[in-house]
Parts: C-alpha cells; sequence; structure tokens
C-alpha cells in the first residue's frame, strides 16, 4: 500500500482533527481555510518516507477510537470546546498521538495562513 493524497485525505477526515479545528481556531471555520489546511496538511505528509507515512496515517484512523476510550465513549466530533481540550489533553498521554495531533494542528493552521486550496508542492 503506498498511501497517496486520497488515502491520506481519507484518513485525515476520518480522525475528526477538522471539527476539532474549527472548534478550537477560529480562523479554520471559514470553508477556504478548511480546504487550505487540510491540503496543506496532506501534501505536507506525502513528502515524508513510506514508513512514517503509513504511521501517520495509522495513527489518524486510530484517532476517533483512542479518542473514545480515553474519554469515557465521548465522541471528539461532537464534543464541546472546553471536552475537546480537556480529551485530547487525556489523549496526549497515549503514546504517538500527541505527537500527532500537535504537528498535524500546526500544520493545518500553517495552511490556513498561507491561503492555498490547490493541489501542489507546499511552500
Amino acid at each position: 500500500m503506498r498511501p497517496g493524497p486520497r488515502l491520506l485525505r481519507a484518513a485525515l477526515r476520518s480522525s475528526g482533527l477538522r471539527s476539532y479545528w474549527a472548534r478550537q481556531y477560529p480562523c479554520l471555520r471559514a470553508p477556504a481555510a478548511r480546504a487550505a489546511a487540510e491540503t496543506h496538511v496532506v501534501e505536507t505528509l506525502r513528502t515524508l518516507p513510506l514508513s512514517q507515512r503509513v504511521g501517520y496515517m495509522t495513527v489518524l484512523r486510530a484517532l476517533p477510537l483512542a479518542y473514545r476510550l480515553a474519554n469515557g465513549g465521548r465522541s471528539l466530533r461532537r464534543a464541546t470546546d472546553e471536552e475537546g481540550r480537556h480529551g485530547m489533553r487525556v489523549l496526549a498521554a497515549l503514546p504517538g498521538f500527541s505527537e500527532v495531533v500537535r504537528s498535524s494542528t500546526a500544520l493545518a493552521l500553517l495552511g490556513a495562513l498561507d491561503g492555498r486550496t490547490g493541489e501542489g508542492t507546499p511552500r
């Protein structure tokens, strides 16, 4: 399996992070900013070596289940602002999740600031 943009985008969308970002960061609420953020994350992940891409994608896919297990069955997508922040702090104690959430959030914010929504090489 060679995770390309479609698989990476699907993993990001299934993670629940996009809704979390929109609640936590007002700059990611506009559709154009969300699209630019998602594109930036996906395009940056495409530059990683295959083993790291697969690992990152696996953690993104596992994130909703890990969040539920770490937070008493609560869903990341339905969490309020405060529940989301608290839940992410709990999730951060699990190996790997803190790094993926922190790095993908940083990439999303950079993508929104950059404002590019088209496919291509990240700046």
